[in-house]
């Protein structure tokens, strides 16, 4: 045994009588989750954390399925809980989303009215008011794919700090929808989404091209797990398919 590890052996047994928590090793207890509304994602990571920031990313100049999978998790969500979703760029379409299952009883639908920057404060201020309901609310999405990418990243890092920190003492599941990463290590889930390939209605040569019928399209899913999660941090592809649904 070595010097080094001798004296550490003799600190060790000298304060575990007076200090025992010292010596205990915490583990943090796993998160509550509420279903994504897409089977291969929820058998992926089990869920959507509550008393965490999650992250939809995608491109915001083309179809990337952001709007389904948000429309599909508030759909699960509005069954059991209230739920509310801030919309930066008044771009929610109520009337698909009932489509689509969304109870829109239980859904508050904040419609921001300003542009670029100032709608990015006014979304913020709700989101801050949102979160005073002392974790009322199931899930709370904060929409912000609209707004463009120059000034969604001039908000400071403290700012998605300060959300984690109030969300942690909640039940609840907050959501932000953005077209490029931003939240940092201040989220505890990341869902990259993509567009792959597009379906049709009819394959090509048979029939006229007006005749088509747009019919669907394949959505990759890119999904990095962070700390509470049981499995260890990975990413993974999934290939899922969408169907359009019209109001």
């Amino acid at each position: 045994m070595s010097a080094i590890t001798a004296i550490r052996t003799q600190v060790e047994a000298r304060l575990t009588g007076r200090m025992p928590a010292a010596f205990v090793q915490h583990r943090r207890p796993p998160m509550a989750t509420i279903p994504s509304g897409i089977d291969d994602i929820d058998r992926e990571i089990g869920g959507v954390p509550c008393g965490a920031i999650t992250e939809l990313v995608a491109a915001s100049f083309a179809s990337s399925g952001q709007k389904t999978l948000q429309a599909k998790l508030l759909a699960c969500a509005t069954q059991e809980h209230v739920c509310a979703l801030i919309d930066a760029t008044d771009s929610f379409d109520p009337k698909s989303a009932q489509a689509m299952g969304v109870n829109l009883r239980r859904l508050l639908w904040v419609r921001c009215s300003g542009r670029d920057m100032q709608a990015l404060e006014q979304a913020f201020q709700c989101a801050d008011l949102v979160l005073q309901a002392s974790g009322g609310f199931g899930v709370i999405a904060v929409d912000l794919s609209g707004v463009a990418p120059r000034f969604v990243r001039k908000v400071p890092l403290t700012t998605w700090f300060r959300f984690r920190g109030v969300i942690e003492k909640q039940e609840t599941a907050l959501i932000f929808s953005t077209s490029h990463t931003v939240t940092s290590t201040c989220s505890e889930l990341v869902l990259r989404l993509a567009a792959k390939d597009v379906h049709w209605s009819q394959t090509a040569g048979k029939g006229p091209t007006h005749a088509r019928v747009f019919a669907g399209f394949d959505l990759e899913t890119e999904i990095t797990r962070k700390r509470s999660f049981k499995k260890p941090v990975k990413s993974a592809a999934r290939t899922l398919l969408t169907y359009p649904r019209w109001a």
